[in-house]
């Protein structure tokens, strides 16, 4: 029983990992469709990949889930607060930065990496609408919101960055109380 006081609860730390992984798995699916039409040969731009015709749709909503969770304060405080109760059960002080700072930004951020490495010659991502068909699909806010999310990121990793902090004190107390 000691070990369980000493390093926390190894259910905290399950839920503190599955909270990051459903901060950044949406993304990570849209990078791995990505690179699997890079694999097949499918030529990045409007034309519907040959080899997997279904590339381009799986690809969009790929891009739309991110979205939904990295623009959506609804969605990201409450995985945010969850992950920073599993840092505080875990008692790890570490866990609660990169859970609550790192989880949102990377949310935020990680999509538009993906789109930034799917545009082509003729492919316009800006804010009045993305003009982009890629791999047949028509992407439309799949694109767009690449060009909105920076200016998120104005406010979600500063934020992110101050409730880290607070977490953190939290944390290293309740470490500090049940040592």
């Amino acid at each position: 029983m000691t070990t369980l006081r000493k390093n926390g609860h190894p259910l905290a730390k399950t839920v503190w990992l599955l909270g990051l992984l459903a901060f950044v798995a949406p993304a990570a699916a849209a990078w791995a469709i990505l690179g699997v039409g890079r694999y097949e040969g499918c030529e990045i731009g409007a034309a519907a990949c040959s080899r997997l015709p279904e590339l381009g749709e799986f690809f969009k909503h790929a891009l739309d889930i991110s979205w939904l969770l990295g623009m959506n304060a609804v969605a990201v405080i409450p995985l945010g607060l969850v992950v920073a109760l599993a840092a505080i059960l875990a008692r790890s002080p570490g866990r609660a930065f990169i859970g609550v700072f790192g989880g949102p930004t990377a949310a935020l951020l990680l999509p538009v990496l993906v789109v930034m490495n799917a545009i082509y010659p003729g492919c316009n991502v800006d804010e009045g609408g993305a003009s982009c068909t890629f791999w047949g699909v028509a992407m439309g806010d799949s694109f767009t919101s690449a060009s909105i999310a920076p200016w998120l990121a104005y406010i979600i990793p500063p934020v992110g960055f101050a409730a880290a902090v607070v977490v953190m004190a939290v944390t290293y107390i309740v470490k500090r109380q049940r040592a």
